[in-house]
């Protein structure tokens, strides 16, 4: 049927792990700005702390990661 290898295997396992961690990153925008159309700057400019800065460090990291692996799968 299908002849996955060990890199097909990583890549799954890589986007599983990315999309966990981009439906953990909290959003910047409400959802009454986001209905009524309105942009609010107040809070555009926060910096990220704690927890959120190693899950946003981990999404760039895992999604190179991610990238890498599609290319060597994509040109083997």
């Amino acid at each position: 049927m299908f002849n996955l290898g060990l890199v097909d295997y990583l890549l799954i396992a890589v986007s599983i792990v990315l999309i966990i961690l981009v439906a953990l990153q909290s959003s910047k925008d409400d959802i009454g700005s986001a209905l009524s159309g309105a942009k609010s700057e107040l809070f555009k400019n926060q910096k990220e702390r704690g927890i959120e800065v190693y899950i946003v460090r981990a999404t760039y990291t895992f999604s190179v990661i991610f990238v890498l692996l599609a290319a060597v799968t994509l040109f083997r």
